[in-house]
């Protein structure tokens, strides 16, 4: 049976739900990355595993990052091509702005790239008017149901900007589960890789050309997206999407000296460690010079190979066995191995 095949695979880390401990938890024995964030977490979305966290759990202002949930609240209730007035108020909006004039139209998908690419308070607040049938405080009551929604327990939105306030806070897990919520809205993926962008001049015919706040765009191999924060209260927050190697990493830093070194930092070491994929191949090859061999069916390469062969044995007083049933992706890792590996696995 199947099971035979698995019990001799089964070393696998228990890292899929790492602890409320401030000490972080990592896939491999190597240490992870020390940062300047106080709050962070690394995530492996093929794999569906957290690599690494720390203080992840803790509730702490999160900046501009919160206009991801307005986004998504944004793009459930109203259609890209809609007209909106900018309301008066929205205008008086504190921090980054995208200079919008009071009484001037645009579509939803300009104020959309205003509020994400330019991280402007003013489109926030307009939206946010605008799909709240005229209340702010309606719109922040979708976001707050939303997050509930998604399980984001440590997480209240007091207003669509991300503007410091009382009530105002996330956790790194929670923003974790907010990026991967994201993903089910191509639009938002699509704004995040926006660079440079010029939207219609203003009604006075000045000019606006916008620059992503995310310096890694361009700059970091495989970033593409997802958004920055600044405040006073919140200090540096970035929220990360890298795909690279065929494999994707979502980081979350919070209160951070520099976000961009901290998410550079942190997704190299991610990109060093280990997939569970990895992991169950592992038991497969003897030490080096064992004479080890695995179905050639495989077809893995000999770099792949070499890699496998280096992987360090895992301290049983360390590491966890997690039982199959419990791995996000047990079934798809069975189908894989049952048509890799027949011989081994009985299929």
């Amino acid at each position: 049976m199947l099971a035979a095949a698995f019990a001799s695979l089964a070393l696998i880390t228990s890292v899929l739900a790492p602890p409320v401990a401030s000490q972080p938890v990592s896939l491999d024995a190597t240490k992870p990355p020390k940062l300047t964030a106080e709050r962070w977490i690394v995530y492996d979305a093929d794999q569906d595993v957290v690599l690494a966290s720390w203080n992840a759990n803790d509730q702490a202002p999160m900046a501009s990052v919160t206009k991801v949930m307005t986004s998504m609240i944004v793009l459930e209730n109203e259609e890209l091509t809609t007209v909106v007035t900018v309301p008066e108020f929205a205008t008086r909006a504190r921090g980054s702005t995208a200079g919008l004039v009071a009484g001037e139209q645009l579509t939803v998908g300009d104020l959309m790239i205003a509020m994400m690419v330019r991280s402007g308070n003013d489109a926030s607040l307009t939206l946010a008017h605008h799909v709240g049938g005229g209340s702010v405080d309606a719109f922040v009551a979708q976001m707050n149901q939303k997050a509930a929604d998604l399980g984001m327990t440590s997480t209240s939105f007091a207003n669509p900007a991300g503007l410091d306030a009382e009530g105002h806070y996330s956790s790194a897990r929670d923003l974790l589960t907010l990026i991967i919520a994201a993903d089910e809205y191509p639009d938002i993926a699509r704004l995040a890789r926006i660079k440079l962008v010029t939207l219609p001049p203003d009604p006075n015919g000045k000019e606006r050309v916008f620059t992503n706040t995310n310096q890694l765009l361009g700059a970091f191999p495989g970033n593409v997206g997802l958004k920055t924060g600044d405040t006073p209260w919140a200090d540096k927050v970035l929220l990360g999407v890298t795909e690279r190697a065929g494999r994707t990493i979502y980081s979350v830093v919070m209160h951070s000296d520099d976000h961009f070194a901290d998410t550079r930092e942190m997704v190299e070491w991610a990109y060093g460690t280990y997939s569970i994929q990895d992991r169950w191949l592992r038991p497969l090859y003897a030490e080096e010079g064992g004479g080890g061999t695995v179905a050639s069916t495989l077809e893995l390469t000999e770099s792949h190979e070499r890699r496998l062969r280096s992987m360090a044995t895992l301290d049983d007083g360390r590491w966890r066995t997690s039982a199959l049933e419990d791995l996000p992706k047990a079934e798809i890792i069975g189908r894989w191995i049952r048509e890799a590996m027949p011989g081994v696995a009985g299929g």
